[in-house]
């Protein structure tokens, strides 16, 4: 049976929610033999945890558009000398895609962009069939007027219902080139690696989540202080387990706060299932998002959830409030309120995650891959 060839692109492989979504996505379909993975970069893989991945998985073939060091993602921190490699780097490219082309790609059956149209210049030309995968929230996708890419794409995959919804509403001439396939989670894994960490002692809630801007760091932080002060400051610890630009503003930010002893910055963990696992609840207080993994990885170890009612993931994820408590983005004084509940109403937590766990099934990876592939073979 001739194998279908599917190649991914991705602009680089750094750490991070897409990257670690794709690795998942391609480990579920190379148990399918009659598929073929490759992945196609902007620029040389340099994170050695995917190194040591694509070392152990030879089969699929990585593809680099642009090695040149200098003109990579990375760029200089310095504005002028960062605006002379964005011509550099912008006329590079448009040299090599004009008079170069990409030769070795020729043989791909099916090409999906796996990160919000950032390939349309690369695949524009190529008459394959096309798919692009949207990682963000519709408010996103409409302040970026990406619509525009539309034309050049055969489909469209969202991550939730309600973006689909949306687009629909907004968009009606694309409406038959859009559908939802959520992000594949190994569920049994999530599990297993739970159990390999101690779970800290005490009580606490986490957060885990990437610190940069988007997360809203300082509304968790203002609606822990707030918990914490309004319930007679209990021995009770917020954990927030990540790395990011933002790190140093935000362990500053938690210093001027009553409950400074009782935040602790772990830093990035390969492993922060253990510290999920014996929460009271995780916490999200993002201003926007796409489907939040950390909320079902969550759920898997049987942890309840506190998000931000931001678009579009969180509600979904959380069956519209009744499998976890959502509150209002960048509103510190609901947070407080749903940490009091998730500490003193036992009742209702174990009926949420009750709730969050009998529908936890759609999320998991074996459903997900054959939704994955049966879309590659509709349009090989």
């Amino acid at each position: 049976m001739k194998k279908t060839k599917v190649a991914f692109c991705v602009r680089d492989m750094r750490i991070g929610g897409v990257e670690s979504v794709l690795i998942r996505t391609m480990d579920t379909l190379l148990k399918h033999k009659n598929i073929e993975v490759s992945v196609i970069t902007y620029v040389n893989i340099k994170e050695q945890v995917y190194l040591d991945w694509f070392k152990s998985h030879p089969q699929v073939k990585v593809y680099t558009l642009y090695p040149s060091r200098w003109l990579g993602t990375n760029l200089s921190h310095f504005f002028l000398t960062r605006i002379f490699q964005h011509i550099c780097r912008d006329l590079y490219r448009w040299f090599k895609r004009t008079f170069i082309g990409f030769r070795d790609i020729k043989d791909i059956d099916v090409f999906i962009d796996f990160f919000n149209f950032s390939f349309n210049s690369e695949l524009k030309k190529i008459s394959k069939p096309k798919l692009t995968w949207w990682h963000y929230s519709i408010d996103a996708f409409i302040v970026g007027n990406y619509v525009k890419y539309m034309k050049n794409y055969n489909l469209l995959v969202a991550l939730t219902d309600g973006f689909v919804s949306e687009f629909k509403r907004l968009y009606p001439e694309y409406s038959d080139k859009i559908m939802r396939i959520y992000n594949p989670i190994d569920i049994n894994r999530a599990v297993q690696k739970s159990k390999e960490e101690k779970v800290p002692a005490g009580k606490y809630f986490c957060c885990v989540s990437r610190l940069y801007a988007d997360k809203d760091i300082p509304t968790l932080l203002k609606g822990f202080d707030i918990f914490w002060n309004k319930t007679n400051r209990p021995d009770v610890k917020l954990y927030v387990i990540g790395d990011g630009s933002y790190k140093t503003r935000y362990e500053q930010m938690a210093k001027t706060l009553s409950s400074s002893q009782q935040i602790v910055f772990t830093g990035a963990l390969s492993n922060p299932f253990g510290y999920m696992r014996g929460a009271v609840a995780n916490i999200l207080s993002s201003k926007s998002e796409g489907l939040p993994t950390v909320l079902i990885e969550a759920i898997s170890v049987d942890t309840l959830n506190i998000s931000s009612d931001c678009r579009n993931g969180p509600r979904e994820i959380l069956c519209d409030g009744a499998g976890g408590l959502l509150f209002e983005p960048g509103n510190a004084q609901q947070l407080a309120e749903c940490m009091c509940v998730a500490l003193n109403d036992k009742k209702r937590v174990k009926e949420m995650k009750k709730i969050a766990q009998e529908n936890l099934a759609r999320f998991d990876s074996g459903a997900v891959s054959k939704e994955i592939i049966k879309l590659i073979k509709s349009y090989a």
